[in-house]
């Protein structure tokens, strides 16, 4: 089945893009001719567009209007969220609604901003994708607008969350590379919503599985990166620069493929082996995971249905149907490959 990525390519725009020219999008619209090669691109690919065209408040009243809203580095060829806005888009397309408008976080990043966004596309429900602006939230609740967060999984949180269990998913890739031998166990990462790292559910489960263990959980090997790939690549090198290797981390858990891969990078340009020296797990199994040098272990997400379930469950609240549930957590599973893949005798 053709995806919005699909169609993306063949006309060589960003998914973003094809998102504003499908949905009609009259904030951000689309100029007319890269429009009708979108739609052309569209029915080629055998994508079913949303007929007939029509302005944004003229879809009937069995119709549901729903904004995405994602950060901007978030956008377009990210290997996690571009598969997840495209379960969205497909589940929307089966369920016979307008597909959804995608805007980023910084183009309604104010109450002014949310206000014209809310009046200009009729928006009766919001898809919050790893964003958070408590602020706006409750404006756009006390507006009568529904509110779902996807990728957005923390407890202080009062929207309800479609996302998978990540305190358990980490758990379980730190008590593989326990079991494999590991007691030295680094871990690279990013924050939360409060912007600390130490609440963020990936390092919840990073820390449980050593504690667990009673292994010592060393405060020099937990990096936070912010989520900046360079940054992953710097801190883990500096680390290992630092040391002889007799006394480096023998494995690091990343809470993120696209943090675990400049790891990888740094263990190798200061001549380490991966995984005998240092064995390294990462998070998402994005596509690319497969290929690297050794093929990364990784948790996989169901990044795709995430998508879907959120979709299908806010039309569903929209249509009266069912309550909206508080949490929906899908599970995941740890795919081993060669990267971690090595019985280690300390």
């Amino acid at each position: 089945m053709a995806k919005l990525k699909d169609i993306a390519e063949r006309v060589g725009v960003s998914i973003s893009t094809v998102s504003r020219a499908i949905s009609n999008d009259a904030n951000r619209p689309v100029n007319e001719e890269t429009k009708q090669k979108i739609r052309e691109a569209a029915l080629e690919l055998g994508y079913k567009l949303h007929e007939p065209s029509r302005s944004v408040h003229a879809y009937n009243t069995a119709d549901k209007r729903v904004v995405c809203v994602v950060p901007q580095h978030l956008m377009d060829d990210h290997p996690y969220f571009s598969t997840v806005l495209a379960g969205f888009h497909k589940k929307m397309e089966e369920l016979g609604q307008p597909p959804a408008i995608v805007r980023t976080c910084e183009e309604v990043g104010d109450a002014d901003r949310i206000r014209l966004m809310l009046r200009e596309t009729g928006a009766q429900g919001i898809v919050a994708i790893s964003w958070y602006d408590k602020e706006l939230f409750e404006l756009m609740q006390q507006a009568g607008v529904a509110i779902m967060g996807v990728s957005l999984n923390d407890d202080r949180l009062n929207v309800p969350v479609v996302d998978c269990d990540r305190i358990l998913s980490a758990r379980a890739a730190v008590r593989h590379l326990i079991d494999q031998g590991h007691s030295r166990i680094a871990y690279i990462g990013g924050p939360a919503y409060s912007k600390q790292m130490e609440s963020e559910e990936r390092y919840v489960g990073y820390k449980f599985a050593m504690l667990e263990a009673n292994l010592e959980v060393r405060e020099e090997w937990q990096m936070n990166t912010g989520w900046n790939v360079d940054r992953s690549f710097s801190k883990l090198s500096e680390l290992l620069g630092g040391l002889p290797k007799g006394q480096w981390p023998t494995a690091v858990f990343c809470a993120s493929d696209m943090l675990a891969i400049p790891a990888m990078r740094a263990v190798v340009e200061n001549g380490g082996r991966i995984p005998e020296d240092i064995a390294i797990v990462g998070m998402d199994n994005i596509d690319v995971a497969q290929y690297t040098t050794p093929p990364l272990s990784s948790v996989s997400v169901p990044k795709y249905e995430i998508g879907r379930v959120a979709a299908k469950s806010i039309v569903d609240y929209l249509d009266g149907h069912f309550p909206m549930a508080t949490k929906i957590l899908l599970p995941c599973s740890l795919i081993v490959r060669e990267s971690s893949r090595f019985t280690r005798n300390e």
